[in-house]
């Protein structure tokens, strides 16, 4: 259930409906599939080390899969904004959870 292609990434980044705040940025399409997907953009210069990279994506992957059960069958892209890496845990996943429930009632 992740993002693995480079052609699905552009597409997403073309066609996608975008949902961001100040710590992440998110791209939303419609796929054929019958579950979510999820796909991780999170930039090393943004970031600078594997442990802060890691970090976010351990959250995101957690979030999504405790959320995947409500969300419709649609590709995501989520990508981390530079105030992502100094923010507490808990203020990342109450806007993870903030945007499954945007997407769940916007698509």
């Amino acid at each position: 259930m992740r993002l693995h292609q480079a052609a699905e990434f552009r597409e997403l980044k073309r066609r996608g409906k975008k949902f961001a705040d100040a710590f992440f940025s998110l791209q939303v399409l419609a796929n054929q599939g019958t579950q979510p997907r999820l796909g991780l953009s999170i930039a090393t210069r943004i970031f600078g080390t594997a442990v802060a990279r890691n970090r976010i994506k351990r959250l995101t992957r957690e979030s999504f899969r405790l959320n995947q059960h409500e969300l419709p069958p649609v590709d995501v892209t989520v990508s981390a904004r530079e105030a992502a890496a100094k923010a507490p845990a808990n203020d990342l996943r109450l806007s993870l959870d903030k945007h499954w429930k945007a997407i769940r009632t916007r698509c």
